[in-house]
């Protein structure tokens, strides 16, 4: 059997007796399940969390959903999920389909849900797609002798509540069934690879839309770029304020917003949403202007990335209203407590992750999507990590003011050392934004609109 070297170890030294039972690989872990005759019930699977740089394993039954909030309290902690690509790089060897239940072999400590203790035979995957060891309580308990135990931290969900969440993430990874790209976002992109495009042609497809026309007009006469002349149309905010590069993307983004019908009230709703969008986009993009220029990225790449972090809430909507509508009561009635957490508990899907595949499915850079699905990773440091930062800072900042979903208003230092910043510039860059917060809500309401 192919098991990673590190797990095959600490099952011969665990001293317990296991059996391994191989069956064909599915198309998901709950289809592997079915195709081994195995129900959730019988199965145990690990969730990585994160909290700044410690790292936690909670092993709960496959049918249950984790308890983030609990987690949070026993630990003192501000744990989240960990995606999956995090999962793979902390359990290096290991296939995301088949995660292992065993936390000790890559150095970690693991929380382990009173239901799974109680277990009489468990089934848990070993890092092989396909691969299941069955073990009995004692040989199980031996495999985690330093994990935490006794604490009630996973909650049940009833059939229709399983499936309605499997129906979800079926439904969104069929990249069919997701929004296409608006007709002006695509004509956009053609311009972007013409190297030969000039401002009046880009003019004229901004022109199509009143809305985003009258935006662009309106955001080059902001204090943000205290120009003293007069802007009377699309054109000339390209060639005497903004430029080519950045109205591309500044048009680009606000046009995808175009694709999504959402409803318009609640703290998840369009109102809301956009005007965290422009605000965060606008700071995300005066935070990047204060970066010293040798190593300053672009201005319009981070413009895009504050504009487009939370589409994976339009997503949401767009695709699952009964589900999205849920959700914005559960915010409105728990302000306090982490949107992620309220999306794991309520739905099992989170919003950077819905993102993500939206983005991935457009085709979006790279450094777009990983803002996309890492802007609530404080320790965010990969090579495309810089914008998730940015918007990070953006979203702490603003929390600060009463705007927008963030669930921290602290900033870590070590962030500021990797994009370059300092408190004094955070504040420096924030003012000028505020500094113009007619226009940014007037932004807003036309998105909404």
């Amino acid at each position: 059997m192919n098991i990673p070297a590190t797990v095959r170890t600490h099952l011969a030294d665990s001293g317990g007796r296991f059996k391994g039972r191989q069956t064909e690989v599915g198309k998901s872990f709950e289809e592997t399940l079915q195709l081994a005759g195995l129900a959730l019930e019988q199965v145990v699977r690990p969730i990585l969390l994160r909290s700044g740089k410690h790292v936690l394993m909670a092993l709960i039954r496959a049918d249950q959903q984790l308890d983030l909030e609990q987690v949070n309290q026993l630990f003192k902690r501000e744990f989240s999920l960990c995606n999956t690509a995090e999962s793979v790089g902390i359990l290096q060897g290991c296939d995301p389909q088949a995660l292992p239940a065993v936390a000790a072999p890559f150095g970690l400590r693991a929380i382990m849900d009173t239901a799974v203790a109680e277990m009489e035979q468990v089934y848990f995957a070993v890092g092989t797609a396909g691969l299941f060891i069955q073990a009995d309580a004692e040989a199980f308990a031996r495999l985690h002798k330093d994990t935490w135990t006794g604490h009630r931290i996973a909650f049940e969900h009833g059939p229709q509540g399983q499936e309605e969440r499997e129906g979800m993430r079926r439904k969104v990874q069929q990249l069919n069934d997701l929004p296409a790209m608006p007709g002006i976002a695509m004509e956009l992109v053609r311009i972007r690879n013409n190297p030969y495009a000039n401002a009046s042609e880009l003019a004229a497809v901004i022109e199509q839309d009143p809305s985003l026309s009258a935006q662009l007009v309106r955001y080059a006469t902001s204090p943000l770029y205290a120009y003293q002349g007069k802007i009377e149309s699309v054109e000339q905010a390209i060639v005497r304020v903004l430029g080519m590069d950045f109205v591309q993307d500044i048009a680009f983004g606000l046009s995808l917003g175009k694709a999504f019908n959402n409803p318009k009230d609640g703290p998840l709703g369009l109102h809301s949403f956009w005007r965290h969008a422009v605000y965060a986009a606008s700071l995300t993009q005066a935070l990047c202007k204060a970066i010293d220029f040798q190593r300053r990225p672009s201005l319009g790449m981070a413009y895009l990335a504050g504009l487009l972090h939370n589409f994976g809430l339009l997503l949401l909507g767009h695709l699952f209203p009964e589900q999205f509508n849920r959700l914005n009561r559960a915010r409105e009635k728990y302000p306090d407590v982490s949107l992620l957490q309220l999306e794991q508990k309520l739905l099992g899907v989170c919003h950077t992750e819905m993102g993500l595949w939206l983005m991935d499915s457009w085709d979006m850079p790279r450094e777009i999507a990983v803002a996309v699905s890492a802007h609530h990773n404080p320790d965010e440091a990969g090579d495309f990590s810089t914008f998730a930062n940015l918007v990070y800072i953006a979203n702490a900042l603003l929390k600060r003011h009463g705007i927008g979903e963030s669930d921290v208003i602290d900033i870590p230092e070590a962030m500021l050392a990797r994009v370059g910043l300092s408190f004094e510039q955070l504040e420096s860059a924030l003012g000028t934004v505020l500094a113009d917060q007619e226009g940014l809500d007037f932004m807003a309401s036309k998105m909404a609109s």
